[in-house]
């Protein structure tokens, strides 16, 4: 008897983006107020960029602080206020501070920046007393302080509205001497609407400035010469409401992108001029520098993007699951791990022997499934680059796409002479986490593909039908389940275990920082039918701990081979806001932080050091070792060569619709070495004489053929094939003897008995 070769390699799993959502969140402590004071001592007495990095610091100290800033607003230092001010209106607290401000504002032995500064902050107090305070300022000190009456006219535009008043204010500063304030009130007023006079030219003088007001005049001119384009066609074609609206809306949907580039890019230049073009470390400076200066296409070199990149190796060195996510990684992260992705419908992973992507198994009804492709198939390109010693990431990125795109696969396969395309086009695919059945004696069979949002009431919804069925034991099936989220794997455990005496999991670091947690059973709500779980090489994670679980609590037997061997915590750790905003977006730090240990104490994770060799080996060894039985090689050729001539095709034509119920028979329980015949088989077979196969082999790649077909019409995947799968058969038998039943009972398992027996002899299979 044939069997198709189940997957077993410690290849990093593309489905550990199930597993990285093992996270755990600790408590953080309430700042105290010498916390406050550190923040105030950094930057008390700096320029006024490190107040405001200050203010950012105090921010994220959260509610919990709100009392020790506000005692901070009677401060000696007007810097310090200023902190506090800015701090406390970002966590929307606004009692006192006005006054503070206007203070601040009035005070003409300041500063200009810092009266500037106070004024900028008073534009979220839009009433009397706040214009009051800003015309007497306008009025009086502000008349001969060219920066100081830009900020109280652009803050009382934003007060009171009122267009006019600004340019009264603005406007004269743009023939004023100091280059500050002209450019400043140019600005200032273009960002108003208003360009008049010699707005545009002061601004087209300053675009191309490699500096925050460069960066900002060349948005505003951009929106202006788009608006002007926009009020242009639309007088030319006067079109109906409808359209006019839905132009409107567009125009401000690309005001609002330009604005998005303009903070970003003003971020980006305060950043850079902030560190004076350093990294403040030799190694990176040396290297960005050389880039700089050597590289064959210096336009391309952005530095900000090369320290992301160093970010990502830095993390990335230090073990498989730990990753420094940007923006794009961060929303790819996310999307995946609700069970909904859009690519090609297969779990991969790298193959550890040719180090080209290897398909796990393509998803039932997938676009990879539909264009043939199957389990153990070789990726060798992606859209024609190599997929050969690339990181799995980045291979899984082209996988990936809008849905109704397509991609372009070279594919070996055991038995062809040389690789093959195919053309997949993307679709949104739905992860099926479960599949069930009742087999013969009364066993049900329940396969777990990943422990996702669902993947427990899914779990408990087949054991509730199954035992409804009058189940007498469980085969629990956990082969290439690369794990997922570790609150599904307690859970599930405790349906089947009531022992407070060990814990299902723990958790524990060497750091210290995150405090070591234990997960106790509460209920066991299943019987104590006996079971066996079916694991393999790609088992990893939450898998891991269900499968380690039972067999610590004695309640499960394990069949197959050792297990993967990961067993470490991942926690995501947002970034800094002023790196988010540097980045354009949210981006995230994914870190192990601590390892689990199964009930006995013993440790899930394979250790290894700097160089990837094997410290402490992992996994959980089954309590019966079983392999797969791997089809040999001149097989896999003859039934390639058949599949190339369409001869099983030539069957399915000629007999399948007239023996629909017999091909059911034979595909649900095999066809008895050939007792139950084929129709037409032997004249269908000595077509096939020159291709060297067998009768054995043919009967085999016909049943799989059919087995595939009967699927596509019932539109769903059958659970199990207890007639080809050997791990699956030795299950079968661990639980009748477990029963008490002898397997001769059952007519569907009698040459399970014989091949025990030749297998115990050594004879071949």
């Amino acid at each position: 008897m044939l069997a198709a070769s189940r997957v077993s390699s410690l290849a990093f799993l593309m489905m550990l983006v199930v597993s990285c959502s093992n996270l755990i969140f600790a408590a953080v402590p309430p700042p105290t107020d010498d916390a406050i004071d550190k923040i105030v001592d950094r930057y008390v007495g700096g320029p006024l960029e490190g107040v405001w990095q200050g203010a950012v610091l105090l921010e994220r100290l959260g509610d919990d602080s709100i009392g020790g800033i506000q005692q901070l607003m009677s401060h000696e230092n007007r810097s310090v206020r200023l902190m506090a001010s800015k701090a406390l209106l970002s966590l929307g607290e606004t009692e006192g501070i006005r006054d503070v401000l206007i203070a601040i504002g009035e005070n003409g032995d300041a500063p200009s920046i810092e009266r500037s500064a106070a004024i900028s902050l008073m534009s979220d107090f839009r009433d009397k007393r706040t214009e009051r305070a800003l015309r007497a300022i306008a009025e009086s000190e502000a008349k001969g302080d060219g920066l100081l009456r830009v900020a109280v006219g652009k803050c009382l535009y934003q007060v009171t509205r009122d267009r006019k008043l600004a340019r009264e204010l603005l406007h004269p500063l743009l023939e004023v001497d100091d280059s500050q304030a002209r450019t400043g009130a140019a600005i200032a007023l273009a960002q108003l609407g208003l360009f008049d006079g010699d707005v545009k030219n002061l601004l087209r003088s300053i675009e191309l400035e490699p500096t925050a007001q460069g960066a900002l005049a060349k948005v505003l001119l951009e929106r202006d010469r788009l608006m002007r384009s926009l009020e242009r066609k639309s007088a030319a074609e006067p079109a109906p409401e409808s359209e006019r609206i839905a132009q409107a809306e567009k125009s401000i949907l690309q005001l609002e992108t330009l604005l998005l580039r303009k903070d970003q890019e003003i971020e980006r230049l305060n950043a850079r001029r902030s560190r004076g073009n350093s990294t403040n470390h030799p190694l990176l400076d040396e290297i960005i520098r050389r880039i700089r200066h050597f590289y064959v296409e210096p336009e391309l070199v952005d530095d900000e993007q090369l320290l992301i990149e160093a970010a990502k190796g830095m993390v990335g060195s230090l073990d498989p699951f730990s990753s420094f996510m940007d923006v794009k990684d961060t929303k790819e992260f996310y999307e995946g791990i609700t069970g909904e992705y859009a690519g090609i419908g297969a779990q991969v992973q790298m193959d550890p022997d040719s180090q080209v992507l290897k398909i796990i198994r393509p998803i039932y009804k997938g676009p990879a499934y539909r264009s043939g492709m199957i389990s153990e198939d070789l990726v060798i390109e992606v859209d024609g680059l190599p997929t050969k010693g690339k990181p799995l990431d980045e291979i899984v990125k082209g996988l990936k796409g809008k849905p109704g795109t397509s991609v372009s696969l070279k594919v070996f396969r055991r038995g062809w002479r040389e690789a093959r395309d195919f053309e997949i086009t993307r679709e949104t695919i739905q992860l099926d986490s479960v599949l069930y059945q009742m087999l013969p004696g009364k066993l049900g069979y329940i396969s777990l593909a990943q422990f996702g949002d669902t993947a427990v009431e899914e779990v408990i919804d087949a054991l509730d039908e199954l035992e409804n069925q009058g189940m007498r034991g469980l085969i629990f099936d956990l082969r290439s389940n690369p794990g997922g989220y570790l609150q599904s794997a307690v859970s599930l455990v405790d349906e089947f275990i009531d022992d407070k005496g060990m814990p299902i999991v723990s958790q524990k670091s060497m750091s210290g920082v995150f405090e070591d947690s234990e997960k106790f059973a509460t209920k066991g709500m299943r019987d104590d039918y006996p079971m066996v779980v079916l694991v393999n090489g790609s088992s990893a994670s939450a898998s891991e701990i269900v499968s380690g679980a039972l067999q610590d609590f004695k309640r499960a037997k394990l069949i197959g081979e050792r297990t993967y061997g990961k067993g470490s915590v991942q926690r995501l750790l947002p970034m800094a806001d002023s790196v988010n905003r540097l980045l354009g977006g949210e981006s995230t730090l994914r870190l192990t932080v601590q390892h689990y240990y199964l009930p006995s104490g013993r440790s899930i994770h394979t250790q290894r050091d700097a160089d990837g060799k094997i410290l402490v080996e992992g996994g959980i060894d089954p309590d019966i070792f079983k392999e797969p039985l791997e089809i040999p090689l001149w097989r896999i050729e003859a039934l390639g060569r058949l599949s190339d001539n369409k001869a099983f095709e030539e069957w399915i034509d000629a007999h399948y619709e007239g023996n629909k119920e017999l091909v059911a028979q034979i595909v649900e329980s095999g066809d008895d070495h050939g007792k139950i015949a084929y129709p037409g088989f032997d004249s269908w077979f000595e077509k096939q004489s020159d291709t060297g196969v067998t009768k054995d082999d043919a009967r085999y790649g016909l049943r799989i053929k059919l087995r595939r077909l009967i699927e596509d019409e019932r539109g769903s995947q059958i659970a199990c094939d207890y007639v080809e799968d050997v791990q699956l058969q030795t299950a079968i038998l661990e639980l009748l003897g477990s029963l008490g039943t002898e397997v001769s009972t059952i007519p569907q398992y009698v040459d399970l008995v014989i091949e025990e027996i030749e297998d115990d002899q050594g004879e071949s299979l």
